[in-house]
């Protein structure tokens, strides 16, 4: 398991990761030694409840990020008693270390013990599907904001971006973030990609 997490803070932005799994606390970890055995443990253990909470009210999440100052959380879901929890700078960019992650996955899950994995989510596959579904107005937005920093071409650039942001995640207001990040590396110009930011910060804030 440590090879799989070894590649992971290969990611730029990554400082250390573990996975934690209710039967036998943490079974590989990289963390910076002021992450305490004790306190992986429990950090590990307050997040595996957070998903059982949503078990239990019937909402389908298996992965969330948590803000701080001085540093982002990420935790995925591996299976029904397991997570993997990463520790990044604050401005690490998302969607990168969920695209490794994502590749490294199914290996992780069949190099543990018993490990119930879950059901795979579907979801739309097809850009045209998600311009038009429930986040059409924020996309709409999104483009027009687009349009005035590279022009005409901006409704296939974010097709494409929508195809690329898919690959990794659920097409959710929660994870739009990850999405304007893709299409930062789009926009030429610092100045251009703050105005494009400040024009649709009200999704990502």
């Amino acid at each position: 398991m440590q090879t799989f997490l070894k590649e992971i803070k290969a990611t730029p932005g990554v400082l250390g990761s573990s996975i934690y799994t209710t039967k036998k606390g943490i079974i590989a970890t990289n963390l910076p030694e002021v992450f305490k055995d004790d306190a992986q443990k429990r950090i590990g253990s307050i997040l595996q409840r957070i998903f059982k909470l949503n078990e239990t009210v019937k909402l389908d999440v298996n992965s969330f990020e948590i803000q701080y100052d001085e540093a982002l959380l990420l935790v995925k879901r591996l299976c029904s008693d397991s997570a993997l929890i990463i520790i990044c700078e604050p401005d690490a960019k998302v969607h990168l270390i969920n695209m490794t992650v994502s590749m490294l996955t199914t290996e992780m899950l069949n190099s543990m013990e018993n490990c119930e994995k879950i059901p795979p989510v579907q979801q739309p596959q097809d850009p045209e599907e998600v311009l038009t579904g429930p986040l059409a107005q924020d996309l709409a937005l999104v483009k027009r904001a687009l349009a005035k920093r590279i022009g005409p071409v901006a409704g296939i650039t974010l097709k494409k971006a929508i195809k690329e942001w898919l690959k990794t995640e659920r097409p959710e207001k929660s994870n739009l973030k990850n999405l304007i990040e893709i299409l930062l590396l789009e926009i030429d110009g610092n100045e251009s990609k703050q105005g494009f930011v400040e024009e649709i910060k009200k999704l990502i804030t």
